[in-house]
């Protein structure tokens, strides 16, 4: 009993309708479908009240309108469920407008007509603000009605189906106070609708700055299920590849440089390395300093981690040899990179309450650490395991057992670029159809 309770109030919010909406289309379609409901709910309430009160010769009228009514406002109902949602608040609308017309023709002094004062106000509610004609019309349709309704019976006299109105009025005495109701209830209710708009929109705006702080901050993942648990929960990858980057000299070229200077030069590298994070999926974690930090392989596992750190770094190679020649031809000095590679399991996730962070832990950590610690300027050293998910794909030179920092000895490999069938012709940096080829073969497989 208690499980179907959820289910139920998701049932009654709409959550099923509105789930992935904006808040602006959601209140769009929450009104549409609560106004069909009541549409449905006060005449079902009104019909034995009607068969009990009103005149047999009326039953079969109000009976056959009712089902008029009620069988359109259910197919409005379905294309809510298949999310058509205009089509939907059409269908609403022209439905109630025409029973209000009915229940008008048939009784010339029921109050049905002021149901149209009504429904010139839902068109802003129930249609989002691109719709700007099908508003408009349906508010004027509305209002039209309403004061032919009354020029019809109330200033005419004329009959309708079941009577003739009891009390006429003057054209001058009844329509110019109706016509400026009807102006400014508009003018109203659309300065209100803008001044919800305008707040949406500068909530809106608001909310995609924090979204993209965020997104910096935290992968795209992790984001989404903080947003919908309130936690994110560590994970435990079984193949991940991690990578540092560290500058040789840093701090002594640091102290000839201005703080600005620095910073800036940094950003040039930083960012560069950050361009490539997207293309080649791959998640970065972190700057410490002038050392940089990327892994592979989360937080959506796949089968190319190694393949990928290894390719982007390689252009972070290229791109830190282009800005070496560039700075030696203006005589300026230059940061030389050490980049080293592991490849082993690790567990990640969000740490801190305030000021989190997205970080991952194990031996596989320590170990690319050590890889970057125990490399060679300008080169790009890779463990053995590593070596091991690469060694298809790119050229790579043995350097035997190296000692690393409370880690013994490791088989390393300096990376020396992509196998010779696998270049582009002319191209040497640039991985031809058979390197595609493989590729496809590793996500495949």
């Amino acid at each position: 009993m208690f499980k179907t309770r959820p289910l139920f109030f998701n049932w009654l919010k709409l959550t099923h309708l509105t789930k992935g909406l904006s808040d602006n289309e959601a209140r769009a379609v929450k009104i549409t479908a609560n106004f069909q409901f009541i549409m449905f709910l006060v005449p079902t309430i009104l019909m034995p009240v009607i068969f009990f009160t009103e005149p047999p010769e009326t039953h079969t009228f109000s009976f056959i309108h009712y089902f008029l009514l009620v069988i359109p406002l259910g197919i409005a109902r379905y294309l809510l469920h298949k999310r058509q949602f205009t089509i939907g608040a059409v269908i609403t609308l022209v439905t109630c407008n025409y029973h209000i017309v009915a229940l008008t023709y048939a009784q010339p002094d029921d109050p049905a007509p002021f149901g149209f004062i009504i429904f010139a106000i839902i068109p802003f509610l129930i249609f989002q603000r691109q719709n700007v004609f099908l508003r408009w019309f349906f508010v004027l349709m509305s209002c039209f009605l309403f004061l032919t309704s009354q020029y019809y019976y109330k200033i005419l006299g004329a009959s309708g189906l079941f009577g003739s109105p009891k009390w006429v009025v003057e054209a001058d005495f009844l329509l110019p106070p109706l016509v400026l109701m009807f102006i400014f209830l508009f003018l109203l209710i659309n300065q209100f609708v803008k001044a919800v708009n305008l707040a949406e929109d500068k909530l809106l705006a608001e909310h995609k700055k924090s979204e993209s702080l965020l997104l910096n901050i935290l992968p795209n993942d992790v984001v989404h299920e903080l947003k919908q648990n309130g936690i994110s929960k560590p994970r435990h990858f079984p193949s991940a590849t991690v990578c540092f980057t560290d500058f040789e000299g840093f701090t002594k070229i640091a102290e000839s440089l201005s703080p600005n200077e620095l910073v800036e030069e940094l950003d040039r590298c930083f960012s560069y390395f950050d361009s490539l994070m997207e293309r080649y999926k791959l998640e970065k974690l972190k700057t410490i300093g002038d050392s940089y930090m990327f892994v592979g392989g989360i937080p959506k596992t796949n089968t190319t981690h190694a393949v990928d750190s290894v390719m982007a770094a390689l252009e972070i190679q290229a791109f830190m040899n282009q800005m070496k020649e560039i700075k030696k031809a203006q005589g300026l000095p230059y940061w030389e990179l050490r980049l080293g590679i592991h490849s082993g399991e690790l567990i990640a996730g969000v740490i801190g309450d305030k000021k989190f962070a997205y970080d991952v832990w194990s031996d596989t950590v320590n170990t690319a650490s050590r890889c970057e610690s125990s490399g060679v300027t300008g080169k790009i050293n890779i463990s053995q395991a590593t070596y091991e998910l690469v060694k298809d794909f790119f050229q790579c030179e043995y350097r035997g057992e190296i000692p690393a920092k409370h880690k013994g000895n490791i088989k390393m490999y300096f990376v020396e670029g992509l196998l010779p069938e696998l270049q582009r012709e002319g191209h040497t940096q640039i991985p031809n159809q058979e390197y595609n080829r493989r590729y496809a073969n590793i996500v495949s497989g």
